[in-house]
Order: C-alpha cells, then sequence, then structure tokens
C-alpha cells in the first residue's frame, strides 16, 4: 500500500445521534484514496461515537465529542474523547453493552481514560482490500 506520509483530522461536534454518521464519514474520508478495508475502521468510529451520544452527557442537555485522527504509514490512531461523566455504570442504558467489546475485537490496541469525561484511544492496523 503506497501511504502517504501522514495523514490527521480533528473534529469537534455535538454529542447527538447525528453526529455519528458524520463523524464516520469524516474519519473515513481521511483514508479516501487508499486502498484500505473501511470496514473496521467506521465500525470502531461509529461505535464510540455513538458511546458518547448515549451515555456521557445523563443530564438531558448534549454535551460535545472530540474525534482526532492520525495516520502514519499503515497504522491509523483514533481518538474520542468526551467531557462527561465517565464510565459508570448505567442500568438504564439503552445498549447492551457490546460497543467496547466489538471495538476491542476489531483494533490492535485501546486504552481507555475516565477521568475529568471519557478518552479512547485506539489503534487499527490498515490492512488493503481483499480483491
Amino acid at each position: 500500500m503506497a501511504a502517504p506520509e501522514s495523514r490527521s483530522l480533528e473534529l469537534e461536534l455535538p454529542a447527538v445521534p447525528q453526529s455519528v454518521p458524520r463523524a464516520r464519514r469524516a474519519v473515513v474520508g481521511v483514508l479516501d484514496g487508499l486502498d484500505v478495508d473501511l470496514w473496521p475502521v467506521g465500525v470502531v468510529v461509529s461505535e464510540a461515537v455513538t458511546n458518547v451520544v448515549l451515555h456521557a452527557y445523563r443530564d438531558g442537555e448534549p454535551g460535545r465529542v472530540r474525534v482526532k485522527v492520525s495516520m502514519e504509514a499503515e497504522l491509523l490512531t483514533l481518538v474520542v474523547a468526551d467531557d462527561g461523566i465517565g464510565m459508570s455504570p448505567n442500568p438504564d442504558s439503552p445498549g447492551l453493552g457490546v460497543g467496547l467489546v466489538l471495538i476491542e475485537r476489531l483494533v490492535e490496541h485501546m486504552e481507555i481514560h475516565s477521568a475529568g469525561g471519557t478518552r479512547l484511544v485506539v489503534r487499527l492496523q490498515l490492512l488493503a482490500e481483499a480483491a
């Protein structure tokens, strides 16, 4: 794969459902023109931003979600962060609780920092699409 030296993106969006596809399109757009499998990238972005929308802000006021992408060679680093309540159980959650498990299965590395909000850092090795 002939990847440029680096590509990057920083995006801040409201933590509302409409931001999920917007973030996914923006991140996938960073990879435009590369012969890589975009499916895992799209799933990881969608799951991570959805988690912010559903869990980060429980007071009724939507907060913000920040998405940062950097790519060096064939390694994509994605950071999804919020200033919400941090990670804590929510018995009223509409989700099934599989988002982080799915993300972890699709990436090479995952870190979660939960102090003053939540910050998810993942690294994906970009693979060429199968013909």
